[in-house]
């Protein structure tokens, strides 16, 4: 499973752990949340944003002061993956 955790605040720090487990080889699941963070990650470097970030295998953070409407529709994103996949994507918003 997928654990997605947003810290709203100054900096916004978005924080996911572990595969999520879909289909192995066919994960469309980790695929999509995939995409969600490197478009995060895109668009903040596109814009010149002074940010953070890490990625690794089953592991991806991303940091930043502002841009709260970027990771505003990441997270709308993940919710609605958690909602569709529940039992392979969790997400707390602080």
């Amino acid at each position: 499973m997928t654990q997605a955790v947003f810290v709203r605040g100054s900096p916004n720090r978005l924080t996911l752990d572990g595969h999520a487990g879909y289909r192995p080889g066919e994960d469309i699941v980790c695929a999509a949340i995939s995409a969600l963070v490197y478009a995060l990650i895109g668009y903040l470097d596109s814009c010149g944003a002074a940010f953070e970030y890490d990625t690794g295998d089953g592991f991806a953070t991303v940091e930043c002061e502002g841009h709260e409407e970027a990771f505003d529709v990441v997270i709308s994103g993940l919710s609605q993956l958690a909602e569709e996949y529940p039992a392979h994507v969790s997400l707390r918003c602080v």
